[in-house]
């Protein structure tokens, strides 16, 4: 992860979970596709790759009661914090591919959101692929190469030109050795315009954390234009869930 991403997730950690956290319905949405596609049973080990605050590791085990610790693995200190201090979690400040270069025991991993801010994904694939059990699964969740949210132009643009394509990602996947396969889900979101407005002046993504103070208000001003006869902004959030599998 860059020296920027680290810092825009130092700035906030502790706003985090009020950022990202759009409603228990979509928590539950989320966290069910995760179970399904892990086929996650509770004698599982399961990693938590670049899990920030913990909110799906969290919410996984309000579903499923997992007999061992999950790994919750980030490198920002800041955001682990708000991880409970429970023996449910053992929690490692860790970036990727230092936590897969060392020598510990799991069969299932989750990466959500997080694959764009790695640089050498072959690499992490690899190990991800050495380090799994015989029996191991590895989900990686991230957006398309498009999205309908109501940001502002430049946003958009600057998304579709840094965001990995989930095809190449799926074909560097079965390079290294899993077995893959890539489905879709969606969510529709409905967010009251004066909260989302919050979150993008918070840039409650890192891409937002590329623009400067001055861009982002000209932004924020281009969407009070676009949005003005809105209240509630409603959108659909749309994931690719890749399962890698060793089987």
């Amino acid at each position: 992860m860059s020296s920027q991403n680290q810092q825009h997730y130092q700035k906030i950690s502790n706003i985090y979970n009020d950022l990202w956290f759009f409603s228990e319905d979509y928590i539950k949405f989320m966290t069910t596709n995760i179970i399904e596609y892990l086929r996650l049973k509770p004698t599982d080990t399961l990693v938590d790759l670049g899990c920030g605050t913990g909110i799906y590791a969290k919410s996984i085990l309000k579903q499923i009661q997992l007999e061992n610790s999950i790994i919750c693995v980030d490198p920002s200190e800041e955001m682990l914090e708000q991880i409970p201090d429970s023996p449910q979690y053992k929690i490692l400040a860790l970036s990727a591919i230092d936590f897969l270069s060392q020598a510990e025991v799991y069969n299932k991993v989750i990466m959500k959101e997080v694959i764009h801010h790695i640089d050498n994904k072959e690499l992490l694939f690899s190990l991800l692929f050495q380090q799994l059990t015989s029996d191991g699964i590895f989900l990686l969740i991230l957006l398309p190469p498009t999205i309908d949210y109501p940001l502002f132009d430049e946003a958009l643009r600057l998304y579709e030109k840094i965001q990995p394509h989930y095809s190449n990602l799926a074909h560097l996947l079965e390079k290294v050795g899993f077995k893959v396969s890539v489905n879709f889900r969606e969510y529709l979101l409905a967010i009251p315009k004066s909260r989302y407005f919050h979150m993008v002046e918070n840039r409650y993504m890192s891409l937002l954390s590329f623009f400067d103070d001055k861009q982002l208000a000209e932004g924020l001003a281009e969407m009070s234009q676009k949005y003005a006869q809105q209240s509630l902004l409603e959108f659909p959030d749309r994931f690719v869930f890749i399962t890698a599998s060793k089987l």
